[in-house]
């Protein structure tokens, strides 16, 4: 016989706090989208207003971090943490950094009205943004099921944030090329390094494929990320982390754009560099230790 089926409590009081900071994330999200479905992309005149649009459209990205930062943060504090604000973060995540950036990196690298394959490079700019999508929701639920309450110093895969703040950082640099090709030959790279604009363009987009199937990769992997948040700003701060932390606030207002994508990128490619090395040392040991075990039991190892 079957069992019978468990009713559930109805929720009638929610957190209002929290609350009100998630839906701000979520907010960002979807504006960021349509942003991006608003954008004139890689085909529109050089420094008009629609090429902004996805400069906007990636700053809502860094802004929907700052949501969430704060709303599991004030859930703590107040109380009011459990599984309505669980389930309503998940929901907000998966579209502000999941995707709000690949529609970004859609439009930006194809810069057309979307429409369904036309030719190779539609096809595979195509593939990337279902994929990242896909790999972003995995790394959620994934998240929500390993999750533990206590603070960690490391996460096992890149963190969603990470992913979409690098991607939206690249965004915003191919946005501020577009906006400047009036200005461009008169520039130092153009008129010494004989890079056009359109070479960094195109560079930009390229970087932006490929740093879209990389960090969906990452995602879903078990490489050690680095959790900045608990590193730098829990407990008593060391004087070497305000100084690294005054350093970057002072190199973030001096080139900000170009700061923010070298800092977004850099956590990426060193996390993962760091994390296949200690992966690498872990098992080497592992083997050796494997290995010494049998010789002592006296057993033939070849």
């Amino acid at each position: 016989m079957d069992e019978p089926r468990r009713r559930r409590r109805p929720l009638r009081d929610y957190p209002v706090f929290p609350t009100l900071l998630t839906s701000g994330n979520l907010a960002c999200g979807v504006t960021a989208i349509l942003c991006a479905m608003s954008a004139g992309g890689s085909q529109a005149d050089a420094g008009g207003g629609q090429v902004g649009l996805l400069f906007y459209g990636a700053v809502l990205i860094f802004a929907a971090m700052v949501f969430d930062m704060f709303d599991g943060k004030v859930a703590r504090m107040t109380g009011t943490d459990g599984e309505f604000g669980a389930e309503l973060d998940s929901i907000a995540d998966i579209v502000s950094f999941g995707v709000a950036p690949a529609i970004l990196v859609h439009r930006a690298v194809l810069g057309t009205p979307p429409m369904m394959v036309v030719g190779e490079g539609e096809r595979w700019i195509w593939f990337l943004t279902v994929f990242y999508v896909v790999m972003t929701g995995i790394r959620l639920a994934r998240y929500n099921v390993e999750h533990d309450k206590e603070a960690t110093r490391f996460f096992h895969g890149l963190p969603s944030p990470g992913a979409a703040a690098t991607l939206a950082a690249w965004v915003m640099l191919y946005s501020w090329f577009a906006d400047r090709a009036g200005q461009w030959q008169d520039g130092f790279i153009a008129s010494h390094l004989g890079l056009g604009l359109a070479d960094l363009r195109e560079v930009t987009r390229w970087m932006l494929m490929f740093l879209t199937g990389l960090t969906a990769l990452l995602m879903v992997s078990r490489i050690r990320f680095l959790h900045v948040g608990n590193v730098l700003l829990s407990g008593r701060i060391q004087l070497w982390r305000l100084i690294l932390i005054l350093v970057i606030i002072g190199l973030l207002g001096t080139a900000p754009l170009v700061m923010l994508t070298f800092l977004t990128t850099s956590y990426v490619v060193v996390g993962t560099i760091t994390g296949c090395w200690t992966w690498h040392r872990g098992r080497r040991q592992t083997d050796a230790t494997s290995e010494a075990v049998l010789d002592d039991d006296g057993e033939d190892l070849s």
